[in-house]
């Protein structure tokens, strides 16, 4: 704060004084007349008033002590302050010029006229000052018997006693019931410690019984070494110097975990065998799980805007290589091309699984989520684990004799089990035990586990354990192991992407991920999600996997929408193998504009959702069924924010590029178009 903003000048040619300061002013006079001690009940109502951290009031002559005098009244919002504040208004400079309203540092200095008293006020609102300006005589007025009362009571020592006894009850209470850490420390000059006092919120921390804590050493609470803030903090070395400390640290709870506490210790005085110390903490334990939680999220939402683009115009690519090879495989005579097509189509759905395992990094909802049991995709991966494992790792499945279906994209999931599986073989360094397990659990309170507190929805999780015989992870590293890019692999071996996106399809799925255990015997990691109570409905049995081309049972003519010239037409090659009629559009706008102006005679709309001209898939297929019902297919290899955020709001099927003919096929069975040759 500096003295003469022009602000604060602003302010005081518009100052007002309020009629309910006012008011609560004639109160104090009226408690004063009755012969009420009201000076800290007035410190509290400037306090109230001109929005300062505290107030405190002082005789001038005693402003340089050394050390807070009795006859000082001080009002706090914060306890701590309290303990600091002498420590910064005792440098106060200007004792011997004029008294005038001024700021100095963090505060504001009334010195009140005709007394010899000061009023600080530590950190106020900008116009407080402007507001002394302007009516600082008319207060000195109107508080004038209070204040001059006291200065003689001061003096004479006449009350000394009682104010001395007042303050000291409403300082240990302060203490005593605050919810910040507050403890008080001898440090000896030979390196020895011994607690003094501790109060409430330090037991309730710490877990530590009271009558456990005080007369004890230290170090029993705050160990040495890298602390929260990653720095080397020792707090012997900062008691023996006497210097002040302000920082972030581990607190050793007495159930063995870590609390993060904002420490600040202050010195109190010094003799000849030590120093006394106030330790003062606030628990950041819950905040700081928050906010790696929130960095967490940030990060993944920078990776996904990062790939979401690109794969979806790779996707596109994809899309036209893919439908363009199958289309000519499926004309083709010539045996000789036959390898050559097989060996270009294998390429594409390399890049069709590297595309999806990228997008998994941008996809904050699965449109593609399905009812799975858990079992059932666990035994199919059987032979994929084998082939990923060294004949050095012995695989134990312990499979849970039911479980109820959970709500996942199959296809995420294998790939997240093929990650765990991974990483689990390269911490045991490819030779022990890996154990893969499931169950139903009931979930509430906190999430089970050493890792990040999580509150979980409370229900019933259907859960995946997998578990392997390493050494470990180390603690100081738990909370990293699921950000992107954290790796303590050589380069080579890995990119720190694999647990980061197995991190991102079970949050996308509504699930929990936590380190169970770990230790030298191993480590435990575990997947809850959440068990499906509604029985799914019947959907639509699959084609068959057959090497002809399914044919619609009926005439029905297709709408197809896709910005992507080449794309659009792959879609009307398949759709017109199939025998449907079908009209194209480029883009979403003209279409609109289309069935807007004229009845549509087409029984399905297949429409792209990522398009140019401020209309997307999903947005144009809610239009064109509320005035033409009809079944809708979306089709897209990235989607973002298009009006539909959760999985069960979105009312149609999608199909992600690229697909193939069979897929497509299939896609237009689910939403209800019927093929020949198909079971009813």
């Amino acid at each position: 704060m500096e003295s003469g903003s022009a602000n604060m000048l602003f302010d005081t040619r518009h100052a007002l004084l309020d009629p309910l300061f006012l008011a609560e002013l004639g109160k104090i006079q009226a408690r004063f007349i009755r012969g009420e001690d009201v000076i800290l009940p007035l410190c509290r109502i400037l306090a109230e008033q001109s929005g300062a951290q505290a107030v405190l009031v002082i005789d001038a002559s005693s402003s340089n002590a050394q050390d807070m005098p009795e006859s000082a009244a001080c009002w706090c919002r914060d306890p701590v302050r309290y303990l600091t504040l002498w420590k910064d208004v005792r440098d106060w400079p200007f004792s011997h010029q004029e008294p005038l309203v001024h700021c100095w540092h963090k505060f504001v200095v009334w010195p009140v006229k005709h007394t010899d008293l000061l009023i600080f006020f530590h950190t106020p609102k900008d116009a407080w000052f402007g507001f002394l300006l302007s009516f600082s005589d008319l207060l000195a007025d109107i508080l004038m018997g209070i204040l001059t009362l006291h200065v003689e009571h001061w003096r004479e020592g006449g009350d000394r006693e009682t104010r001395g006894d007042i303050d000291n009850i409403m300082f240990r209470s302060i203490v005593r019931n605050s919810d910040d850490f507050i403890m008080v420390v001898k440090q000896f000059h030979d390196g020895n410690s011994e607690i003094v006092y501790v109060n409430a919120a330090v037991t309730c921390i710490s877990l530590y019984p009271r009558s456990e804590l005080k007369g004890i050493s230290l170090g029993k609470l705050f160990p040495k070494g890298v602390q929260a803030s990653g720095n080397e903090v020792d707090l012997y070395d900062i008691l023996c110097s006497g210097k002040d400390f302000n920082g972030e640290v581990y607190c050793t709870k007495a159930n063995g975990e870590l609390a993060i506490l904002h420490l600040h210790v202050i010195a109190l005085e010094q003799d000849s065998k030590g120093g006394l110390y106030a330790l003062i903490g606030r628990d950041y334990t819950d905040f700081k799980a928050m906010e790696k939680t929130v960095s967490r999220a940030q990060k993944m939402q920078a990776i996904g805007q990062l790939v979401g683009g690109i794969a979806h115009d790779f996707n596109n690519i994809l899309g036209v290589l893919k439908g363009n090879l199958e289309l000519i495989q499926l004309k083709n005579k010539d045996e000789r091309l036959e390898n050559y097509l097989t060996t270009a189509l294998k390429s594409c759905q390399r890049g069709t699984e590297l595309t999806r395992r990228l997008l998994q990094f941008s996809r904050q909802e699965q449109f593609n989520a399905q009812h799975c049991q858990v079992n059932e995709v666990i035994e199919g991966l059987r032979d994929l684990f084998a082939k990923s494992l060294t004949s050095q790792v012995a695989l134990n499945v312990q499979l849970a004799p039911f479980t109820r279906d959970v709500m996942v994209d199959k296809g995420d999931l294998e790939d997240a089990l093929l990650n765990l599986v991974i990483n689990a073989k390269d911490a045991m360094n490819g030779e022990g035990a890996l154990t893969i397990a499931t169950g139903e659990s009931e979930l509430a309170g906190f999430l089970p586990g050493i890792g990040e507190r999580v509150l979980v929805e409370p229900s019933c999780y259907v859960w995946i354990s997998v578990t392997d015989a390493g050494h470990g992870i180390p603690i100081q590293l738990l909370d990293k192991i699921f950000e992107p890019f954290f790796t303590t692999k050589d380069k080579s071996k890995g990119t720190g992407l694999g647990l980061s996106m197995v991190y991102g399809f079970v949050k996308r799925s509504r699930g929990y991920m936590n380190v169970l255990k770990t230790g030298p015997q191993g480590t435990e990691i575990r997947l809850w999600f959440p068990a499906v109570t509604i029985k799914q409905a019947a959907s639509a049995k699959a084609l068959a996997a057959e090497t002809s081309i399914p044919r619609v049972d009926s005439p029905l003519k297709a709408l197809l929408v896709d910005d992507e010239p080449e794309l659009l037409q792959v879609m009307r090659d398949y759709c017109e193998l199939m025998g449907m009629e079908v009209e194209t559009f480029s883009d979403g706008v003209t279409f609109r504009n289309n069935f807007q102006s004229k009845v549509l005679d087409a029984g399905l709309l297949i429409t792209d959702v990522l398009m140019p001209g401020g209309i997307n898939g999903y947005e144009l297929a809610s239009d064109v069924i509320a005035k033409h019902p009809m079944p809708v297919l979306l089709v897209s290899g990235f989607i973002e924010d298009i009006g539909v955020n959760r999985y069960e709001e979105m009312p149609f099927k999608v199909l992600h590029k690229p697909f193939d003919l069979h897929a497509f096929a299939n896609a237009l069975a689910e939403v209800g178009v019927r093929f020949m040759d198909r079971e009813s």
